[in-house]
């Protein structure tokens, strides 16, 4: 076969589709109702219910609509089941849109020192390409949520509330990359044109002209956050509770506990060119300067398991990442390893490992959730129960359950306490990480 393709390859081709009875079936079934309706397993789908032994959640889900910020409120989730149990509420909810103005405050002014740091650079270069093109994003990782959280605080939703930017990003990303792809081309500017102290003033004064833009920017879509709020609740009992004003700082003092600071996150990765059992960090991270860079120890999917187990076991909620949308119904509330049947739907070998699936860069960490519950037959985990962040519309009123094939497969990360791991993993979390390209498959 010659490297051009003729015409007569693609005529080949739709001779023997149409000579080919149960391809057309398969057309005609696609083209009508659509590709995961057909390859639906009904027998996997009938076979799995919702139940679990055990089980944390009793309060409703919440909704990040159409932006990026699971990562956030899956983080918030975890400190309102415990704010739930101690106060003994009947449900609470943080504001998300408190955390996501300062993450994109943050995220402006990495950019920006980023930039600096560039700026007498080549633009033809990888790295000032890639802060050029992604400059107003979304996403996250729990050290981000927790840096945010001990450097602003919490407030609660109803003292910032979301706006309609915060659950639609589109409009507020598209300004915030305008004001600061502007801001990096001045920059690169002054190094060119000016010279010695100042260069330097001139740089600073672009630098903090463009991070006034931007919290004017922040401040149009998202509201002005709050500098302090009133604390009071009537919990389950009825009994009336007021605290005073309190800061975000204070309020996060009292409700996110210091213990998370000490968290690990644990991930999976079969690749054999990354070697299990070996922390890694994310380069060009943390997206806060001075913050907390993004790291995780390797483990075997098993430990992953076991953590998240105990930390149920004990009350506690697990975030993690996972590739969300494969061999996934969203209507049903379904993840399955073998969900849909791609392979009998197109009549090709669409099989992959993991490890294959992350070196072609077919999967990935795309979302964070939380587990809320496990089902466990002789101690092994046979599916788990899942707390989403796109409201009560989809699933089971929000929740999401996931067999136990899909883990294996498709989740990457847990955070938990040190002492839900072994040994091995908490020394290994001490040692110095290898670094991973901000593109690679984990980050």
């Amino acid at each position: 076969m010659t490297s051009i393709l003729e015409p007569s390859f693609a005529a080949e081709c739709g001779q023997s589709f149409d000579d080919d009875p149960t391809a057309r079936i398969v057309q005609n079934a696609v083209t009508g109702t659509g590709a995961d309706t057909v390859s639906l397993d009904r027998r996997i789908v009938n076979q799995t219910d919702d139940s679990v032994c055990e089980r944390l959640d009793a309060w409703t889900v919440t909704n990040q609509k159409h932006s990026g910020r699971c990562w956030e409120f899956a983080g918030l989730n975890v400190l309102r089941a415990r704010m739930i149990k101690d106060l003994n509420l009947e449900n609470f909810e943080f504001s998300q849109n408190f955390i996501a103005f300062h993450d994109k405050l943050e995220k402006a002014n990495h950019t920006l020192v980023r930039a600096i740091a560039t700026a007498d650079h080549d633009p033809a270069e990888e790295e000032v390409r890639d802060i050029l093109e992604d400059v107003s994003g979304d996403g996250g990782y729990w050290p981000q949520f927790l840096d945010l959280v001990r450097k602003y605080g919490l407030v609660p939703v109803w003292a910032m509330p979301d706006t309609e930017s915060a659950g639609n990003t589109d409009q507020l990303n598209r300004a915030l990359a305008q004001v600061l792809r502007r801001a990096v081309l001045r920059i690169r500017v002054e190094i060119t044109d000016s010279d010695g102290r100042e260069r330097a003033e001139r740089i600073q004064q672009e630098h903090r002209q463009a991070l006034a833009d931007v919290y004017r920017v922040l401040a149009i879509h998202l509201g002005t956050p709050p500098t302090s709020f009133t604390w009071q609740y009537r919990d389950k009992d009825k009994k009336f509770h007021s605290e005073g004003r309190l800061t975000p700082l204070e309020f996060a003092a009292r409700y996110a506990p210091e213990s998370l600071d000490g968290y690990l996150t644990v991930g999976h990765d079969p690749r054999t060119e990354n070697p299990v059992g070996r922390k890694y960090v994310i380069d060009h991270t943390p997206l806060m300067e001075g913050g907390t860079p993004y790291a995780h120890v390797t483990a075997d999917i098993k430990d992953l398991k076991e953590a998240a187990i105990a930390a149920i076991r004990d009350g506690e909620p697990v975030w993690f990442t996972c590739d969300v949308k494969q061999q996934f119904d969203r209507t049903g509330g379904i993840w399955d390893a073998n969900l849909h049947d791609y392979n009998g739907l197109y009549g090709i070998d669409m099989s992959m490992t993991k490890a294959d699936r992350m070196r072609g860069r077919e999967t990935g960490p795309t979302h964070a959730m939380t587990l809320v519950g496990v089902d466990l037959v002789d101690g092994e985990p046979r599916r788990w129960r899942v707390e989403n962040s796109w409201g009560d519309e989809v699933g089971k009123k929000g929740f999401f359950t996931m067999n136990d094939s899909w883990f294996d497969e498709y989740v990457f990360q847990v955070v938990v306490a040190p002492e839900r791991v072994s040994e091995e993993i908490r020394q290994q979390w001490q040692t110095e990480p290898i670094v991973l390209p901000e593109w690679d498959a984990l980050a």
